[in-house]
């Protein structure tokens, strides 16, 4: 799973989260009733049944109280002249006489207070009452009236408390999940960052064939094939490298082991005639040649392939077509060759679409042609026909340069750039592989696209495409 679709689980649970605790516990509790609607009601159950004649007694009324959802606790009956019908209070005795005016003295934030001092003791540490002394029957003068004391359904501690709770709660309950969800999110990544650490401590030591397996989260996983791919290609071009040493330490030795011999021949007089010793000093000299011509071109591979910036200045390219063509042409005609050259497909005189100045490495860049053409007189067949042009291709202009010799082989083309492949067409010929690493060096180092493979009309032959952006 993602980083980012961790923690946007723990922002959902933690905005969240208290809406869903705010709804739980709000919908699920009872709004506290209006007092004076139960009131109501249980007044109204009274007078029914006094008026139907029914006898009042605590039974009955605390039955009406209790169906009416008003909390009753204490209740008494009073005759009109004050003479106590029935009493639950333990102060008012059922036939004693007492003062109405005296029970609705002392009011007291809307109520009535009849509790006498030691009565009011007994209830301390308990809710407030709230006394309420009404006739059962206002229309009549007759109607005895009801005196009785209520629990409140609600006070300010209790909503209060209440409201402890509910922030008490939720900060809880909030703590808790957020604490699991960080906690996940926390060892996902330790665990992930471990396994990473132990894979890349291991290829950190040359075993190049581990494999950063990574775990856990995405963006791990990402950074591990990442990881996996730089190890391949470290691989790789530690291969490459392996492999191009060995080449060069093979055409060394084998003209190095040509002059030692021919060297100790002539020391050791068994050349003896002049036309013999003539003979052996030109393979001295032409082996001394080959060693320098593959110094060269070694040199000039690392330099290319160590260099990051290049000096660049403007230069045209219809113009260097004009310049490298007349040059190849003429070297074409000693190697019994015939090149022609040209702009556009046609290789016509006088190109037909503008030629813009391009920014280049210009040295660089006919190197990089005269391996090309060095290549299609070495691969064409005697009397073979070379063709050198300025064209555009796919929009973008390009150096072409088309032979009609007996082409790449298929197995051949993925390593026709790779330092010191020579492919099955070249292999008995005196080349060390370089000349199209050297045009694939300078290609990448201008930012441009080299490609090498059959000619685009189908005839037979190899066409190279040196692709400028």
């Amino acid at each position: 799973m993602r980083l980012k679709t961790q923690f946007a689980i723990l922002t959902a649970a933690v905005t969240l989260l208290p809406v869903l605790f705010g709804i739980l516990f709000f919908g699920f509790q009872r709004a506290p009733r209006d007092p004076r609607v139960p009131s109501r009601e249980f007044m109204d159950a009274l007078s029914e049944r006094w008026r139907s004649g029914d006898i009042l007694t605590v039974e009955t009324i605390r039955a009406d109280a209790e169906k009416a959802g008003m909390p009753l606790r204490e209740v008494a009956l009073f005759q009109p002249d004050g003479r106590v019908i029935l009493s639950t209070f333990s102060h008012i005795i059922a036939g004693s006489q007492v003062k109405l005016t005296d029970l609705a003295s002392q009011p007291r934030n809307g109520t009535i207070a009849p509790l006498p001092p030691e009565a009011q003791a007994q209830r301390v540490g308990a809710s407030r009452p709230e006394f309420k002394l009404m006739p059962i029957d206002s229309s009549r003068a007759d109607s005895p009236l009801i005196l009785f004391d209520i629990q409140p359904f609600w006070t300010k501690q209790d909503l209060r408390n209440r409201n402890i709770l509910f922030i008490g709660g939720f900060a809880l309950i909030l703590f808790i999940v957020s604490g699991v969800i960080s906690l996940g999110i926390l060892r996902s990544i330790s665990r992930a960052i471990k396994t990473l650490e132990k894979d890349t401590a291991i290829v950190a030591t040359g075993n190049l064939d581990h494999e950063v397996a990574g775990s856990g989260n995405h963006e791990i996983l990402l950074l591990a094939k990442s990881i996996n791919l730089m190890r391949l290609n470290l691989k790789d071009m530690l291969q490459r490298r392996s492999k191009m040493l060995m080449g060069v330490s093979h055409d060394l030795k084998t003209p190095i082991a040509l002059i030692q011999g021919y060297a100790d021949a002539l020391a050791d007089n068994v050349a003896s005639d002049k036309e013999t010793q003539d003979k052996y000093l030109q393979i001295i000299q032409d082996k001394a040649k080959q060693l320098e011509d593959l110094t060269g071109e070694v040199i000039d591979f690392l330099k290319i392939g160590g260099e990051e910036n290049i000096s660049v200045q403007e230069a045209d390219p219809g113009e260097m077509l004009r310049v490298l063509g007349q040059r190849f042409a003429s070297d074409a005609r000693l190697l019994q060759r015939e090149l022609t050259w040209g702009f556009g497909e046609e290789a016509a005189a006088e190109p037909a679409f503008a030629i813009p100045v391009v920014v280049m490495n210009r040295l660089l860049v006919e190197r990089a042609l005269e391996n090309l053409v060095t290549n299609a007189f070495k691969y064409s067949r005697s009397e073979g026909k070379i063709v050198f042009r300025l064209l555009r291709h796919e929009g973008r202009l390009a150096f072409s340069m088309v032979d009609d010799g007996a082409g790449i082989a298929e197995e051949d083309a993925p390593y026709v750039f790779d330092a010191f492949y020579r492919g099955s067409h070249s292999r008995s010929d005196g080349g060390h592989g370089f000349g199209l690493t050297i045009v694939k060096a300078a290609a990448d180092l201008h930012g441009w696209t080299v490609s090498i493979g059959k000619r685009r009309d189908g005839k037979q032959g190899t066409e190279a495409l040196l692709i400028m952006s």
